[in-house]
């Protein structure tokens, strides 16, 4: 049996929501990012993997800072210290567009690192693992690009080049498999969107329209598992084999404040294949919207709702609705204060939406309608309104009679 670590999306360098920490001269959310990963690293770890993948999006960017690269690496050199093989997929955010552009984790590669495999290409793999061999079929990152360089793609439809795209993708995948040794375990890692799945705030993240595959053309008889990355929430599209997103493995914004975040443990034997997703203690975030337009203290009301709230150590945002007679009554650095003291660690924004009262720009117009007069009637009401002359309000009544059917 081969124990595995199964981690996505890790987005290393995201410092939306925070602020340059002096203590350790990192900001606040690359510190969030980097306590995930080593949390997860600790947990698997304590149930003694031999393998850690590492399905795509190491990095916010291709181009990480020297900083950012070091604490990754760093977390690299425990995992082989202890022993455990790492493989790393491409995913879209390691990659340049650009032909020719090293890949944001390229230099594990060039330096040849024993037990860290970097898989940058479709390719069929055989692992060597403290445990036993491990077959793995790498789908990374793929793009457009690859077919449009070719001669016989020169000139065809967007259409044609994602159906081409797609069938020598499902050709790779099934005549890979083929050839895998069915006593030694088999994993597809794919870095994409597969058919069915939950698309959650990567949606803002990704360029483009993403190609998607069947969960078909990666769950073959033979296939003991198969590690996707690149949607950021977790979910299970398959048991047999297992077909997993484990997710980030931290909340990246807002739209993601509700979603479990973690990793998978997974136990590899051809045939039966058992996992497990943990959860990380990423950090919370916590929207507060209401309104308050009919409440009679909005003050104390919006207190109320706050202290109804864990705030310790999260991320919020508030978002309330007042008249404008409430307006004046709430402050927006009272409002901090009571976040502060409710233990919030980043107050990302705090929201007075303002009732405006609606513009009636003709309101004879509007008691016309309201009184039940005719749209004739209401259109002589606007041109008198607007001083047009009797000949020429005389010809717009009768290009309207003909227009509504008559209304004289």
């Amino acid at each position: 049996m081969i124990r595995m670590l199964h981690l996505a999306d890790l987005h290393l360098g995201i410092e939306n929501y925070g602020a340059p920490d002096p203590r350790r001269g990192l900001h606040s959310r690359l510190i969030d990012y980097l306590d995930r990963l080593d949390e997860a690293i600790t947990v698997g770890l304590d149930h003694q993997i031999d393998l850690c993948l590492i399905a795509g999006d190491v990095y916010k960017n291709r181009s990480p800072n020297p900083t950012v690269q070091r604490e990754f690496a760093t977390r690299i050199r425990r995992l082989r210290d202890a022993g455990v093989a790492v493989v790393i997929l491409t995913g879209n955010h390691d990659i340049s567009p650009a032909q020719g552009r090293a890949h944001s984790v390229e230099i594990f590669a060039t330096l040849a690192l024993e037990g860290v495999t970097v898989a940058d290409r479709l390719r069929r793999y055989r692992l060597p693992t403290r445990s036993g061999d491990l077959q793995l079929i790498a789908v990374p990152w793929v793009t457009r690009q690859m077919l449009l360089t070719r001669d016989e793609m020169v000139g065809v439809s967007f259409a044609t080049i994602e159906y081409e795209l797609r069938r020598r993708l499902e050709q790779f995948i099934e005549r890979a498999v083929a050839e895998c040794d069915a006593t030694i375990p088999t994993v597809v890692a794919f870095h994409g969107t597969v058919e069915g799945a939950q698309l959650g705030s990567e949606r803002a993240m990704i360029l483009g329209r993403d190609l998607s595959l069947p969960r078909s053309a990666l769950a073959l008889p033979g296939v003991d598992y198969v590690a996707l990355g690149h949607i950021h929430r977790h979910q299970v599209l398959g048991e047999r084999p297992p077909v997993v997103y484990p997710g980030s493995i931290e909340r990246i914004d807002f739209g993601e404040r509700d979603e479990p975040k973690g990793c998978v443990l997974v136990e590899l034997e051809p045939g039966q294949t058992r996992w497990q997703f943990v959860q990380l203690s990423a950090r919370p975030f916590v929207s507060i919207e209401r309104d308050l337009r009919r409440s009679s203290d909005p003050v104390g009301a919006l207190r109320a709702v706050i202290n109804r709230h864990d705030l310790r150590e999260a991320v919020v945002r508030v978002e309330v609705q007042l008249s404008r007679e409430q307006a004046t009554l709430l402050r927006e650095d009272h409002v901090r204060e009571w976040l502060r003291e409710a233990g919030a660690a980043v107050i990302a924004a705090i929201v007075f939406d303002i009732e405006r009262p609606v513009r009636q720009r003709f309101a004879g117009v509007a008691e016309a309608l309201r009184a039940g007069l005719t749209p004739r009637h209401a259109l002589e009401l606007y041109l008198k309104s607007k001083n047009t002359p009797l000949e020429r309000i005389a010809q717009l009544l009768a290009a309207a009679d003909e227009l509504i059917g008559g209304d004289t």
